[in-house]
């Protein structure tokens, strides 16, 4: 209500004084705001309703993208804010990126929060103790206010900061710290903080290092043989509507004996499918007129009644929530491939699915990892076109906030949530998610906030060429 009140003033002519009180407004709806999800998140840990995912991914792409997502925070606080890794350290791991993510980005917050000149660092490193499985450890130091050490006792206590005026001067709920330690506790680790009041302080925690073995390059199709002519021509059908994920994948998929041909709409791709002959489709799952899954049904039926053998259909989504491969498999995809989707992944997929390969089973879940960029010279002007595209995006979404239509911003959110890792901006598919998110939450003042952010880390990518 708080912010709905704020939003409908804020497009009155306003006077000095009314203006102060709708920033009050909007100051209050934002903290109302993020209580309540921390409060959400933390009831989940609590009633043991929260689910950890085992999956692989890649421990620089992840980091990459809480510097990016930290650098704009920092930089208007005149922080320098580093991160360092240890060379030793394996690049693939298992567990759950995004929980990982969420702490990392709650302590880095904090450090800059509470930091009013110097520094912000993350370090990681490995852990090593006797008697105990190898490990990981982050270190988020600063030189902020620090803690009394009368207090670093309760600092992981809910709705619990250094004193009473600590809230009042920097804000918070208190419960980052809290959930934070619920989550590490989870992952199987343990969590603590150094500090001294007035110098700053070093939060650290550890959790249990499994190393994820990225699956091989499908180009070796076999030893000693050239890629392109261990393939067989396939013709293959692109249900896509995103320019930018039809560009990507072309790009893939352009050194191969492949014919593309690309539905921009469920619908189209059912036409296109009953009037031609397709080896494969690859079928995104969200599209205008007609979604993927609806799509694919009635690819199903149509194969059934004109007594048609099965053709593989990999479901592309940039969603991966429980239950999600569930339904794609039971409207008739054949595989479950999550976007950002490397090109390796994807020419495995395809090869394994179409019956051509001789290296096994299929590994869809290893789409779950942030993809690697083409490094060709073609890939250039592609590159410079989808961050064009992602500008352009930006202002259609503060357009589209300001008529408070939130379906072009979920649109546009979910197409960069897909493209970004793909063309190699980790950064473009966190801040496409976000912005998809609150749009589906119908908060304007966050997916603004967002929207900035996205337009800053696209000016300063601009900047650095």
């Amino acid at each position: 209500a708080l912010m709905g009140i704020a939003d409908l003033l804020a497009k009155t002519d306003l006077t000095a004084e009314q203006d102060k009180y709708v920033r009050i407004f909007r100051r209050a709806g934002d903290n109302l705001l993020n209580l309540i999800n921390d409060i959400l998140d933390l009831s989940k840990v609590e009633a043991s309703q929260l689910e950890l995912e085992q999956a692989g991914f890649s421990l620089p792409d992840q980091l990459e993208i809480v510097m990016d997502l930290m650098v704009p925070r920092a930089t208007e606080k005149g922080l320098v804010l580093t991160c360092t890794v240890d060379d030793a350290l394996p690049k693939g791991l298992i567990g759950d990126c995004t929980r990982l993510r969420q702490i990392l980005l709650n302590l880095l917050g904090n450090a800059v929060k509470f930091t009013h000149a110097g520094s912000v660092a993350l370090h990681v490193t490995r852990e090593v103790s006797p008697g105990y499985p190898p490990a990981l450890r982050f270190s988020v130091s600063d030189t902020g206010i620090g803690i009394p050490e009368t207090k670093l006792a309760q600092v992981f206590e809910r709705f619990t900061q250094a004193d009473s005026s600590t809230t009042r001067r920097f804000g918070g709920s208190g419960l980052g710290l809290t959930i934070s330690k619920r989550l590490v506790e989870l992952m199987g680790g343990m969590i603590w903080v150094d500090s001294t009041e007035g110098k700053g302080s070093v939060f650290s925690f550890t959790f249990p290092m499994e190393i994820w073995q990225e699956p091989h390059d499908p180009a070796a199709v076999a030893a000693g043989q050239d890629t392109a002519a261990a393939l067989l021509p396939l013709r293959i059908l692109l249900a896509e509507d995103s320019p930018d994920n039809c560009i990507i994948a072309i790009a893939y998929l352009e050194d191969t004996p492949y014919k593309i041909d690309i539905a921009e709409t469920g619908a189209i791709a059912c036409t296109m499918f009953a009037s031609g002959i397709y080896d494969l489709v690859l079928m995104d799952r969200q599209m205008p007129v007609m979604d993927g899954l609806t799509a694919t049904r009635k690819i199903r039926a149509w194969e059934q009644e004109n007594h048609r053998n099965p053709v593989p259909i990999l479901a592309l989504t940039a969603s991966a929530l429980k239950g999600d491969r569930e339904m794609c498999l039971s409207a008739g995809c054949t595989a479950f491939l999550t976007k950002p989707i490397r090109q390796d992944v994807l020419l495995r997929a395809i090869l394994d699915h179409a019956g051509l390969s001789p290296l096994g089973q299929a590994q869809p879940d290893a789409g779950k990892a942030t993809p690697m960029l083409l490094t060709d010279d073609k890939t250039a002007g592609r590159v410079l076109a989808f961050l064009d595209n992602c500008r352009r995006n930006v202002e259609t979404i503060r357009l589209a906030l300001a008529h408070d239509d939130f379906e072009p911003v979920e649109y546009l959110g979910h197409g960069m949530r897909g493209a970004g890792s793909m063309f190699g901006f980790p950064a473009i598919t966190e801040f496409g998610g976000l912005l998809e998110e609150a749009a589906a939450l119908r908060d304007a003042e966050l997916a603004r906030n967002w929207a900035d952010q996205l337009a800053t880390f696209l000016q300063d990518t601009a900047t650095q060429g």
